[in-house]
């Protein structure tokens, strides 16, 4: 049986422990409210800086999806770093809204503009699309790469035209120097030396069959010129379109050559305005 003195001491015991508890919960609420007071000072006073630290650190989970519950916090922020960036930027254009924290800008006016620029304010990012990042490198390193491409599968096409009917007699002259050995081989097989003479003519068909393969596909350039005239009409459309797309790139690199020198200096004016937006009050409008 349990004596009055272990009763006591287990009593004793809970009670302590139920206070631990008590002080424990009564920090994290604390802590929680100290959170919310300062979270709700930063956002009142429009301070993109301490919203950021707070939002994106010490603010509860179940805070963070109350405030933000229907996208408040997201408007918030995609609206600041917007107003700044196009403060910062004037000749950029809103182009598309794809989420709360995400939005797509151009480069200016210009025919067949494209968005070229991403702001995501939930992390925040400035940043180059990824597929015209690529054509802008591309662009810088050679400007005629990919036509150049194109041109010579064109002249391919119109060599292997020319040259197939000569290809495939030479093949058909292969063909059958095969076939007489295979005749020959036919004829020579014996009962002794079956076995040897069966790998032979294995090794014959197979060879024809290579042959044959080959003479299949340089016959569609001889017998069927309405295949190759559908490769080289894919072909032009293709280089019609890569001429277009490379217009386009061209005005835009000439817009980020007149409104930043370079891409490499535009990339450096787009890190440094971020730095700037997330390190000062009211995200860069001034500075303490």
């Amino acid at each position: 049986m349990m004596t009055d003195e272990m009763s006591q001491h287990q009593d004793s015991q809970a009670g302590s422990n139920f206070d631990e508890i008590k002080e424990l919960a009564s920090k994290n609420i604390g802590s929680m409210l100290r959170d919310l007071q300062d979270f709700e000072e930063a956002i009142k006073n429009e301070d993109v800086s301490e919203i950021y630290r707070i939002y994106k650190g010490r603010l509860h989970k179940e805070l963070k999806e109350t405030s933000n519950k229907n996208h408040e916090i997201d408007e918030l922020l995609a609206q600041k770093i917007q107003d700044r960036f196009l403060a910062t930027f004037p000749f950029m254009v809103h182009d598309q809204k794809i989420s709360p924290t995400m939005h797509y800008y151009t480069i200016g006016q210009y025919y067949r503009k494209r968005p070229t620029i991403g702001i995501d304010s939930s992390r925040p990012e400035v940043f180059i699309l990824p597929q015209v990042d690529q054509e802008w490198e591309a662009y810088d390193k050679d400007p005629n790469s990919q036509l150049a491409v194109i041109e010579q599968q064109m002249d391919q096409l119109d060599a292997k035209s020319i040259t197939a009917k000569s290809e495939i007699e030479t093949l058909d002259q292969q063909i059958a120097i095969v076939k007489d050995k295979k005749k020959n081989a036919e004829d020579a097989k014996g009962l002794f030396n079956r076995s040897k003479a069966d790998e032979e003519m294995e090794e014959l068909n197979k060879q024809i069959k290579i042959l044959q393969n080959q003479r299949d596909e340089l016959q569609r350039f001889v017998g069927n010129t309405a295949s190759v005239d559908r490769q080289k009409n894919d072909l032009m459309e293709q280089y019609h379109q890569v001429r277009l797309n490379r217009a386009v790139i061209i005005k835009e690199m000439r817009l980020i050559k007149k409104e930043f020198g370079s891409l490499a200096q535009m990339n450096e004016a787009i890190q440094s305005f971020l730095k700037d937006f997330v390190q000062s009050k009211k995200g860069g409008a001034d500075h303490e």
